[in-house]
């Protein structure tokens, strides 16, 4: 790919991812608190979340199995499209029909976020650096994203955050017709396709490595502004604010990254999953804004370096051209942490209290990380870019 083409799809990937994230983690993270509001339970909230991330399997599985490059492209047009519209039903939600929003929202970004993921193989010679762009890019939109939705419940409620973000919304619809995406396999069929990619170093060693911090990283999502506003009494907007200075480590670690890619992905991995440890600890024997702060700050760290690890393991590993199906099983895998792990935590919040469901979230990590050492710890390829 020449120069200019290589900077115009530099500057799609971060404008699309962008505009994508922002809104896509405005949904996600500003829907339990308004469920809240609404007089859902811990339990229900975690099960509301757990009806998006089912809606985003479903069209996740059905885009990538299905759909071929072309069609792809439309169904991620229209999905963009519909992001406005969704933003305003959710404005007008009650108890009741927040629910099908929800799931709705689920389909549609699950069709939009897996195949951002798949621009930077359009130029495969880069395709490291722009995944680390792509990253950068990702905690950009979460840096961004929650400051403004903080500056947005200074004085207006969760029902309102919705209707704020139709700009970038409309953003997002404008910018998808300029997207395209990498073929896939021809050859072979996609049952052989798919069992080959299910059994790929790329697959597993992503899969173990998301774990050990994505399980955390949902229930900061889903609970942290409930229990900063419930158990501590903080106002919704300080409550949100909580986010920033995890964000923006997050975005800090990815600009890192970006700049000084990573050649011993092993070493990274052990010294994010340290730091996500430290991190949970902090977090559950703080008492004050300031420590929860701190903890979040700390855990910035591996939220910006463990999913561009993984991501690079899967391009290191893997085929151009069955990187799609890894690709598409990552984000399905994601997705179904999105339908168990809510509902669970919910469950132990309600039983044991929201310390208690922080303190479990070092089992997960531990559990997970330790497997992708035993299994891949002296890997050459993930040592070593090829």
């Amino acid at each position: 790919m020449r120069r200019g083409g290589r900077l115009g799809l530099v500057s799609l990937i971060v404008s699309l991812t962008i505009a994508a994230r922002s809104v896509n983690y405005m949904v996600q993270s500003t829907v339990p608190p308004f469920a809240r509001e609404l007089g859902l339970g811990p339990a229900e909230v975690g099960l509301l979340a757990a009806t998006g991330a089912a809606g985003q399997l479903i069209s996740t599985v059905f885009l990538n199995v299905v759909l071929g490059p072309e069609q792809r492209r439309k169904a991620f047009v229209l999905s963009a499209t519909a992001v406005p519209f969704l933003l305003a039903a959710f404005a007008l939600s009650g108890p009741v029909s927040l629910w099908p929003a929800v799931f709705a929202a689920g389909l549609v970004f699950g069709i939009i976020m897996p195949n951002l993921i798949n621009l930077p193989s359009l130029s495969p010679q880069s395709a490291e650096r722009l995944l680390a762009i792509y990253s950068l890019s990702l905690s950009i939109s979460l840096v961004v994203g929650p400051a403004y939705e903080t500056a947005v419940l200074a004085k207006y409620s969760y029902r309102y955050v919705f209707l704020f973000f139709l700009p970038l919304a409309l953003l997002l619809a404008v910018l998808s017709r300029k997207a395209a995406f990498p073929p896939s396999r021809a050859e072979g069929s996609l049952k052989r396709l798919y069992a080959r990619a299910l059994s790929s170093a790329g697959f597993l060693s992503s899969v173990l490595s998301i774990t050990a911090y994505n399980v955390p990283f949902m229930a900061l999502v889903t609970y942290l502004p409930i229990y900063a506003s419930e158990q501590l009494g903080l106002p919704n907007a300080l409550a949100y604010s909580l986010f920033i200075p995890f964000f923006s480590v997050s975005m800090a670690t990815r600009l890192y990254m970006s700049l000084r890619p990573v050649r011993d992905l092993v070493k990274a991995f052990v010294a994010s999953v340290a730091l996500t440890l430290a991190g949970l600890v902090l977090l559950w024997s703080s008492s004050s804004y300031a420590t929860i702060a701190a903890a979040m700050a700390l855990l910035g760290v591996p939220h910006g370096s463990v999913f561009t690890l993984s991501t690079i393991m899967i391009a290191r590993t893997t085929p151009v051209e069955e990187r799609n199906a890894v690709n598409s099983l990552f984000s399905s895998y994601l997705v179904i942490l999105g339908i168990a792990v809510p509902p669970a935590l919910g469950a132990l919040a309600e039983a044991w209290g929201f310390r208690s469901m922080w303190l479990s979230l070092l089992l997960p990590t531990a559990i997970a990380s330790g497997a992708f050492l035993a299994l891949f710890g002296r890997s050459e390829r993930l040592r070593r870019p090829t």
